[in-house]
């Protein structure tokens, strides 16, 4: 199958590829948050909801607590190049912090290794 160019960057990529490495890490993120609540007992509510959000370089992974009536919050678990896949560290709602990248969808595990139920994890020094 020939490369095509990602709608995101001028890079030479296949799109479908990115997308289902990063469907899969989505996924692999909700089952985190859902075991998490398991674990902790939480009743008082329904386990986060894991989605992406779309710009034009990044990919943002929302966790969203709002229940049916729209009360509740959303917050950036952390953001996902789509240009090569790198998973990094939310510096704020809008944009990735400028950190090292700490994983990426394309290893083994998705990526899954440098990610728990609340965000990216620390850096080791």
């Amino acid at each position: 199958m020939a490369k095509r160019t990602t709608p995101w960057t001028d890079q030479t990529m296949n799109p479908i590829d990115v997308q289902e490495r990063l469907d899969e890490f989505v996924s692999r993120v909700q089952y985190m948050v859902n075991h998490y609540w398991e674990r902790m007992n939480f009743t008082h509510s329904d386990p986060n909801t894991i989605y992406a959000e779309y710009g034009k370089k990044y990919a943002r992974i929302v966790s969203d607590d709002r229940d049916a009536n729209g009360a509740g919050q959303r917050f950036v678990h952390s953001f996902v190049n789509m240009t090569n896949g790198d998973i990094l560290k939310a510096g704020g709602w809008k944009a990735p912090a400028p950190n090292p990248v700490r994983g990426n969808i394309f290893e083994d595990d998705f990526g899954a290794h440098c990610v728990n139920e609340h965000g990216t994890v620390y850096l080791k020094r």
